[in-house]
């Protein structure tokens, strides 16, 4: 590192949560991020609602250039660089907003610093609370930062930033194909217009108007396992075996990197009392946001689940990829309340969940949409592996830049000026 570098308080060059909204703005409605609508620095989604509608922790106003990161459970999935946002765009509370003092810091640098493994650790060291821990203001404000030069600041976020761009560009891929396949499902098997519809006769069923020979079944006439994972947890171990819960899953399998490791030994206990999927299992995410996350196995992967992740096992009558686009679809969330039971952690009950009804039509219509939409699936796969070596690289990358271990001074590189 060199003599240039220097170490201040956080809050010397970022002001923290400096837009408390109150009621002082003069638009009427809002888009709302909450902790579930951030992933791993990307935003998913954004809840547009009536700012008099908002809940209590909608408080704080982003800017062009903040970041903001999870205060509650500390960890690397949830923070966000924010880049042009609109003027009403307000987070929660469960949030801190970082805006950067340009004149000391670069703002991509400081999102690159916070969101380092040894800030997300300080931070987790100082959490306070058992159900769920958190740490205030004042513990990331004293937090110490090593500062280089800003023109060195710029170069290394402009590193760490092609990284970041390549990965955000392959996630849109993803979601316009996961949109393309949606839509495919819902021309075939919400609005009926699969091939051959001219000639369908309809009939009455308890879930409306089906097709002649489209049946609704209940969960358990079409699948061989409904079940969850451990219901014990096991300790940690620094080296071992992955054990996944709801947090280490995305739409498409889990961030293994991440998952906590569990011993050999207790690893095989688990194995044997069926915590541990298998190809073409449907994992759904079980408690919490429920069915936020469901996904096929698509390969044998080592790794055992906990409970809050519900196995189902489809039978020769349906096809997994179909059932587990029937369980995204808006409709079935809506239908699932009367199967949930909890406040504070809402949670499928798989006893209720077997009965659980939903329309089948015949395994050769499944098979005819799967063979349109594996190409997709595909695809989305083999992005999201490209993602996992972009981000494990840059990941890699991200303390030796920050901490002058490589030195960028002298490289020759376009940068941004913020």
């Amino acid at each position: 590192m060199s003599k240039d570098w220097e170490k201040v308080k956080l809050d010397e060059i970022c002001v923290l949560n400096q837009s408390n909204t109150g009621n002082k703005f003069s638009f009427d409605e809002i888009e709302y991020i909450d902790i579930s609508s951030v992933g791993e620095g990307v935003l998913l989604d954004t809840q547009k609602m009536f700012f008099k509608d908002a809940p209590s922790r909608a408080k704080r106003l982003v800017r062009n250039g903040s970041t903001i990161l999870s205060t509650v459970r500390p960890n690397r999935r949830s923070f966000l660089y924010v880049k042009n946002p609109k003027p009403n765009v307000i987070v929660s509370t469960g949030f801190a907003v970082l805006d950067p003092l340009l004149s000391k810091v670069s703002s991509r640098f400081l999102y690159y610093v916070v969101t380092n493994q040894s800030f997300t650790d300080y931070l987790t060291a100082n959490a306070k609370g058992a159900a769920y821990p958190a740490v205030d203001t004042e513990i990331i404000k004293r937090a110490d930062i090593i500062v280089p030069p800003l023109a060195t600041q710029r170069r290394i976020a402009a590193i760490l930033s092609a990284y970041d761009e390549l990965i955000e560009n392959n996630s849109r891929r993803i979601k316009i194909l996961e949109e393309m396949a949606r839509m495919i499902y819902q021309e075939w098997f919400v609005k009926f217009r699969f091939p051959g519809h001219e000639q369908a006769k309809f009939v009455e069923s308890p879930l409306g108007m089906i097709p002649v020979g489209w049946e609704v079944v209940c969960l358990e006439d079409i699948c061989t396992k409904i079940t969850d994972g451990s219901h014990w947890s096991p300790i940690s171990v620094d080296k071992g075996y992955p054990m996944a819960s709801v947090k280490d899953m995305h739409n498409w399998g889990f961030w293994v990197n991440e998952c906590r490791k569990i011993s050999f030994e207790d690893y095989g206990k688990l194995i044997k009392s069926n915590c541990k999927p298998l190809r073409n299992d449907i994992l759904i995410a079980k408690d919490g946001s429920y069915l936020k996350h469901v996904f096929v196995v698509r390969e044998s992967i080592e790794i055992v689940i906990l409970s809050s992740i519900a196995i189902l096992r489809t039978n020769e009558r349906v096809n997994p990829d179909f059932l587990a686009m029937t369980l995204k679809s808006s409709n079935t969330i809506a239908r699932l309340k009367g199967f949930v039971s909890g406040v504070a952690i809402p949670r499928i009950v798989l006893k209720d969940f077997r009965k659980f009804q939903v329309i089948c039509p015949p395994i050769s219509l499944q098979e005819k949409w799967f063979n349109a939409t594996e190409p997709i699936f595909k695809i989305c796969c083999d992005l999201v592996k490209k993602n996992e070596i972009l981000k494990q690289t840059r990941d890699m990358l991200l303390p030796k830049l920050i901490s002058g271990e490589i030195d960028v001074s002298n490289l020759d590189i376009p940068i941004e000026e913020r």
